[in-house]
């Protein structure tokens, strides 16, 4: 680790203009040769964008990668088809947790660069891997589906997949333009709303009917007002994904789903009783039912641990990158599970210079530049230093666990 840092210096990570491979290799700690099988592996995996479980190919190409250099790679981890764990150092030890992600969004594609996530938590590993004899605990890589949907982490914390993990480190791409280390993030829930009425011709008997759309509408507006009572950092978002299957018959069924999200947990489970009642008002208001279920998990919002923080700005900081600290993430991720049950903390690093909207084609197309390669390795060379300092500074690790 650390080779190169001299030339680091010399050419910050947020200056503006082209760099070459010659200098991402002298800024990350990469060898010319890893960084390009990286950079491959990034557009592989933002050429086939794969949804919630299903990342088979991203999961491939990346087990082919490290395969290659000369790691095993174990699959199906936790149960899941399409997670993974490489590992190195003590057989037996407890481990440093480097997590990749690499699902994707509906119809936009990696719009949120998850192909960037997995190309600097496998170049940190690699980088670990250099250390590996004098490593106190191991290090591992962990490969964690489903982000976007359905909560990949949640289900591998369930499977108990980390339960033997001292501190964890990730990353994720920002569209703000900005490098960020302990920022905490929103929790979020997701709830589908479905009202049941009565069908009916809306010519010429539309008293007869009872309009399960009316009692959508209704919800929107309520939420509308509610927002005015809601903390300034909270969120309320849906959509409407039925609403009926023809202009002259009044809707029987009609549903939509949302997403709810506070930064802390307090908030959001009195957040989930209110909206409830606002469903219920909807129903009594048009005479018809409802049911509330559960469309996401519990994303827990995200608790950075700043003795961590602290060593990822170091290394941050040793590469020509000044990070901001503590920033409020108003995204979710199911990282908040884990950071509430194991020590966490993250690099937020940008692929554009001036803010684009996350979730975007923006965002997407931003997500295979040469800046946000560049960054990316930059990400992986501090990352892969912390999970170094962790793992064999067992002081860090006490104060990190306090």
């Amino acid at each position: 680790m650390g080779r190169g840092a001299h030339e680091v210096r010399s050419h910050p990570a947020n200056q503006k203009g082209k760099l070459s491979r010659t200098v991402y290799s002298a800024m990350s700690g990469l060898t010319t040769s890893q960084t390009a099988d990286l950079a491959r592996l990034s557009r592989d995996i933002h050429a086939h964008p794969e949804l919630a479980y299903h990342e088979r190919h991203a999961v491939e190409a990346i087990a082919t990668l490290l395969e290659a250099a000369g790691h095993r790679v174990e699959r199906g981890v936790g149960g899941l088809e399409t997670a993974f764990r490489a590992r190195t150092g003590p057989k037996d030890a407890h481990a440093v947790a480097l997590i990749a992600e690499y699902d994707a969004l509906p119809d936009i594609g990696h719009g949120c660069g998850h192909n960037l996530i997995a190309i600097s938590n496998v170049g940190a590993f690699l980088l670990a891997a250099e250390a590996a004899k004098r490593l106190e605990v191991a290090v591992e890589l962990i490969g964690t589906p489903a982000e976007e949907s359905g909560g990949g982490k949640i289900d591998l914390l369930k499977a108990g997949v980390f339960d033997r993990t001292v501190a964890v480190l990730s990353s994720h791409p920002a569209s703000q333009g900005e490098w960020g280390v302990s920022g905490t993030g929103l929790g979020v829930v997701g709830k589908r709303v479905t009202f049941t009425g009565m069908a009916s011709h809306a010519g010429s008997a539309p008293e007869k009917g009872r309009n399960a759309l009316n009692g959508v509408i209704r919800l929107f507006v309520g939420i509308d007002g509610w927002r005015q009572q809601l903390d300034g950092d909270s969120r309320v978002h849906g959509v409407i994904t039925e609403g009926g299957k023809a202009m002259n018959v009044v809707p029987a069924r009609a549903e939509a789903v949302f997403g709810l999200r506070a930064k802390e947990k307090t908030s959001l489970d009195a957040m989930v009783q209110r909206f409830g009642e606002i469903a219920r008002g909807a129903a009594m208001l048009t005479a018809t039912e409802v049911e509330v279920a559960d469309y996401l998990p519990y994303y827990a919002p995200v608790r950075a641990n700043t003795a961590l923080g602290d060593v990822i700005a170091d290394e941050l900081a040793r590469l020509g990158v000044t990070a901001a600290r503590g920033i409020l993430v108003t995204a979710s991720t199911d990282l908040g599970n884990v950071s509430q049950k194991v020590p966490t903390d993250w690099v937020r690093f940008p692929v554009t210079e001036k803010p684009i909207a996350g979730h975007s084609d923006a965002m997407r197309e931003a997500s295979v530049t040469e800046l946000a390669h560049r960054n990316a390795f930059i990400t992986a060379e501090a990352l892969g230093a912390t999970a170094i300092r962790v793992a064999t500074d067992r002081n860090l690790r006490e104060r990190i666990a306090r």
